[in-house]
């Protein structure tokens, strides 16, 4: 935990800092993350940013979705789309990451699961999509990882389908203290290069844009990979005023329609 303490807090200030870095610089970033599936393969936050949006998902009842292109836009290791690939398993996946090496671990992992897929490495605006190309697509934890964040989230408008779906999720400002921490300590992998986002900068971004928001939430409170604690936090998620859970939660999660 303390090995290499002084490195860590000296990266952590300089991510907290830098508001300008290049998609490059994140992918690079990705690039030297070995462990991220050994990290968050069976951590509760990690599952819960698929399994509570899918819960949004199917509490709106959208009738007749079921859409063919679905876009997963920094896949990471590809679990997104391998989770979405169950419920939708007709639909061709595109996977596109900034990362080299993340997008070769995903790609590898979908083949295993014999879901078909195209491949992007992206490493500039604008995105190598069509308008109106997808009807659905997700971005997990990701918009707060872009720089540049007003023109990532005018590109998901961009190449979203009229009635397409967005899922877009994004961790709680008020946890960035959290993540510095954990990343100097050593608890959890860093953040790498990011700005958090006040709920009100999302919401401005949905305003400005022909978006419809379906679903919202915020969720997590107790992060632990205890089975008490989950069921504690289940509680808290359930009895918690829902002003008090968007200011003190951990993530955003939000279900967005273009029209």
């Amino acid at each position: 935990m303390i090995s290499g303490f002084f490195k860590r807090l000296k990266d952590e200030i300089s991510y907290l800092r830098n508001k300008n870095w290049t998609l490059s610089e994140m992918g690079k970033f990705w690039d030297n993350l070995k462990e991220y599936d050994d990290i968050n393969s069976k951590i509760y936050p990690y599952q819960m940013r698929f399994l509570n949006s899918k819960k949004l998902i199917d509490e709106i009842n959208l009738d007749n979705f079921n859409p063919n292109n679905c876009l997963d836009i920094q896949t990471r290791t590809g679990n997104g789309s391998i989770f979405w690939s169950k419920k939708f398993p007709n639909a061709e996946f595109s996977i596109a990451d900034f990362s080299k090496s993340f997008l070769d671990k995903s790609k590898n992992n979908l083949k295993e699961k014999k879901i078909l897929f195209k491949d992007y490495f992206i490493d500039a605006f604008p995105l190598p999509f069509d308008n109106d190309q997808f009807d659905f697509v997700i971005s997990y934890e990701t918009i707060e990882h872009i720089s540049e964040y007003k023109e990532f989230f005018n590109e998901l408008i961009r190449i979203v389908k009229k009635d397409g779906i967005i899922i877009l999720t994004c961790p709680n400002i008020s946890w960035e203290i959290v993540h510095f921490l954990a990343a100097i300590f050593n608890i959890n992998h860093s953040e790498g290069p990011h700005t958090f986002l006040k709920k009100k900068q999302i919401d401005d971004l949905i305003e400005a844009n022909n978006i419809e928001v379906l679903k919202y939430n915020t969720t997590i409170f107790l992060p632990f990979n205890i089975k008490l604690s989950i069921k504690l936090d289940e509680f808290l998620n359930h009895v918690t005023p829902k002003l008090i859970k968007e200011k003190l939660f951990l993530r955003h999660t939000y279900i967005l329609r273009k029209i």
